[in-house]
């Protein structure tokens, strides 16, 4: 009879081992709904871009994470809108940060106040850093994960964000991470695309292009497609969502790469191991 017993713990142990994630490169394009929220994981060191709406980025960061790594090293805000920001509130609540990065954005909602306050009372109690993301910082993780700032800028003495927009006064990254090279546009619109390709050329050539805005057709012009050359593309959007994203003229401007989307496939991973794989839908 013991010998049974410590047979079946062995297998519960084993059991258990196997449902842990464990650290390895990847990145991963979380269902959060409609919203974006982008992990990269560099072994044991993370960042995560965006929180989308709600807490379902917690259950995400669940599924991605050994219980036991309770550090984000660095966190990005690229925008100040519900749908990238309101999950980092509850991202800055239950677990260690080491930087946050945001944008320099007008103070205009009780969501932004809120989390305002959430960054100032994380600042006083864990001492965390932070600074504002403009275009031409870099942040780099280990020695083989790199981000590089697009965006925003500054026109003019002033932040260029056409229209006013949250959207376009978005942080634009581009992820080199080992031998992939991924091209993360937030939710800025047709505007800022087209200054794009002029102000950086070659540096927005990547083999993973997340659609800009969901998929809604402000984003994701011609023009970037051109200058990205993507492999795939990646939309994040909510199943069934109100705006009908992805929108049909961006599918049509997409014929002829890869197209995943979050809404029919879960969170969508790209993950190295001798080499990177696109892992199948759970």
């Amino acid at each position: 009879m013991a010998g049974l017993l410590v047979n079946g713990a062995a297998l519960l142990l084993i059991g258990v081992a196997l449902i842990i994630p464990l650290p390895q490169d990847k990145v991963v394009f979380l269902d959060v709904g409609q919203g974006d929220a982008i992990l990269l994981q560099d072994g044991t060191r993370q960042v995560l871009i965006d929180g989308g709406p709600g807490m379902a980025v917690l259950q995400r960061l669940g599924e991605e994470l050994p219980w036991f790594d309770r550090r984000i090293e660095v966190v990005v805000a690229t925008h100040p809108d519900r749908d990238h920001l309101e999950g980092l509130l509850h991202v800055l609540e239950r677990y260690e940060v080491g930087l946050v990065v945001l944008p320099q954005l007008p103070h205009t909602s009780q969501l932004q106040e809120a989390w305002l306050e959430k960054l100032q009372e994380k600042l006083a109690r864990e001492n965390v850093a932070y600074r504002f993301g403009w275009g031409g910082q870099q942040l780099t993780i280990g020695e083989q994960l790199r981000v590089r700032l697009l965006g925003p800028w500054v026109e003019g003495g002033a932040l260029y964000a056409p229209g006013g927009k949250t959207n376009n006064g978005s942080i634009l990254t581009r992820v080199d991470f080992h031998d992939m090279s991924f091209l993360l546009t937030a939710d800025a619109e047709a505007v800022v695309e087209r200054k794009l390709v002029p102000r950086y050329g070659e540096l927005l050539d990547v083999e993973v292009l997340k659609a800009g805005h969901h998929g809604s057709k402000t984003s994701t012009t011609a023009e970037l497609l051109a200058a990205a050359s993507p492999n795939s593309v990646v939309i994040s959007a909510g199943r069934d969502n109100s705006y009908g994203h992805p929108h049909p003229d961006v599918l049509a401007r997409l014929k002829d790469v890869q197209v995943l989307q979050t809404l029919e496939r879960g969170s969508i991973r790209f993950t190295r191991r001798d080499r990177w794989w696109l892992l199948p839908a759970r």
